[in-house]
């Protein structure tokens, strides 16, 4: 099954925003995504309006997600209604079926889910997903926890984006983050993070040992949806991840 997303921050930075994002579209349809995931903050100059990016997307019939690093809920616990206002319009003008966003500051009795409701309710045509990120708070299992389960509580329209690398970062124990968090999972980020020298760095999926990325594949259904955000470079190696990730969710599904 063809599930494969690729984010435009998988390749080169200076590249993308010289040429713009709109320059990688026809790549990562012959390389045989599914989808593409377009960065809020890698739109440049370079960059034709949104619609116009969409026509393009369109013509190749990819999947088109958007990912925005706004943090859901602000520092003082309350939701960050003005961006997500911004990112929602500019979703719509993309064409995106879903909207990737961080946690932030959420804070069980004080923030205010039912308001996020309404919101959400206002823009049924999208769904919104939320990642750990790299921050101590975003990327907090705890907070992530509770967050989902309050979600699920009231109701909220809102899945979750479940980072293979970040936990790293955040300082987090990924075995623990599956445990507490796969329920609420429908899209999965793989990376590889390396420790080099005291500090984690994210690396090209590797084909051989035991990674932590393919542990992560594996615990979740096949079909899931999945990106590779991950430095691809060449650009060109796009299609061998894809099918790297094909291969691997063929192996589980026979065994």
């Amino acid at each position: 099954m063809n599930n494969v997303i690729v984010p435009i921050n998988a390749f080169d930075r200076f590249e993308v925003l010289k040429k713009g994002q709109t320059s990688f579209i026809r790549l990562i349809a012959d390389s045989g995504a599914y989808g593409i995931e377009i960065r809020r903050e890698l739109l440049s100059e370079q960059d034709p309006p949104l619609d116009k990016i969409k026509q393009e997307i369109e013509k190749y019939q990819l999947f088109t997600v958007y990912s925005a690093p706004i943090e859901l809920w602000r520092e003082d616990h309350e939701l960050n209604k003005k961006e997500l206002n911004e990112i929602f319009e500019e979703g719509k003008d993309l064409g995106a079926k879903w909207i990737k966003v961080s946690l932030g500051h959420f804070q069980k009795g004080q923030s205010n889910l039912i308001e996020l409701n309404t919101f959400l309710d206002q823009h049924q045509e999208i769904q919104m997903f939320v990642e750990n990120d790299q921050t101590l708070h975003g990327g907090n299992i705890n907070h992530l926890s509770s967050f989902f389960e309050s979600a699920t509580e009231q109701g909220t329209s809102v899945k979750m984006t479940f980072d293979a690398g970040n936990w790293y970062y955040s300082g987090q124990d990924v075995d623990v983050a599956l445990s507490k968090l796969a329920p609420y999972v429908e899209y999965l980020h793989l990376k590889q993070v390396e420790d080099d020298k005291g500090e984690f760095i994210t690396v090209p999926l590797q084909k051989d040992g035991s990674h932590s990325w393919e542990k992560i594949m594996n615990r979740f259904p096949s079909e899931m949806v999945k990106a590779l955000e991950f430095p691809i470079e060449p650009k060109e190696r796009t299609r061998d991840f894809i099918q790297m990730i094909m291969e691997g969710e063929a192996l589980t599904c026979n065994s």
